[in-house]
């Protein structure tokens, strides 16, 4: 079985090619996610002078602070009050929502990842930087990024996915 992911990756390059290098580069060092395939999509990636290219990026920083909100939900579902509750957590399902939610809270890529802004290792842009991009679109590219991820049994996969992710 394969699990198929869909990322949109924000890249400094002056150039496709260039972008796409730099993106392969990042998947094929980042010892955060391991993918079996990873491949930019060129027809569906855009420059920052395209028309798409602001709406995309907006559209998936929500989607990042969605995904966010449902693993804070269902850490309260869990029991999670509040921060103090973190010194008695038990090792497990709560332990890994809350390490998945440092990941998103921090800037570290991961599957859960549906943007991503390379340049500033992060899930969103910060103030300073989008000013940047609009005084120069021709050095930015917003990627999109197909990954997969095989596995033999479909049992274990969905054994490892939390369940927001399983749709349940």
């Amino acid at each position: 079985m394969k699990l198929e992911i869909t990322h949109e990756v924000l890249v400094v390059g002056p150039d496709f090619p260039k972008s796409r290098d730099y993106a392969l580069r990042f998947f094929a060092k980042t010892p955060l996610v391991r993918y079996d395939t990873v491949t930019v999509d060129e027809a569906a990636s855009c420059p920052a002078t395209h028309p798409d290219f602001w709406p995309r990026v907006e559209a998936g920083v929500r989607q990042n602070q969605e995904v966010l909100r449902d693993l804070i939900a269902e850490l309260k579902e869990s029991g999670l009050r509040g921060l103090d509750d973190l010194l008695t957590l038990s090792k497990g399902y709560q332990s890994k929502l809350v390490h998945t939610v440092a990941h998103l809270v921090d800037g570290f890529f991961g599957i859960d990842t549906v943007f991503y802004n390379l340049a500033e290792d992060s899930h969103g842009l910060s103030s300073q930087f989008r000013p940047e991009i609009l005084g120069n679109p021709d050095d930015y590219w917003l990627l999109r990024i197909h990954a997969e991820l095989r596995v033999k049994e479909r049992e274990s996969l969905v054994a490892s996915l939390r369940r927001f992710e399983t749709g349940k």
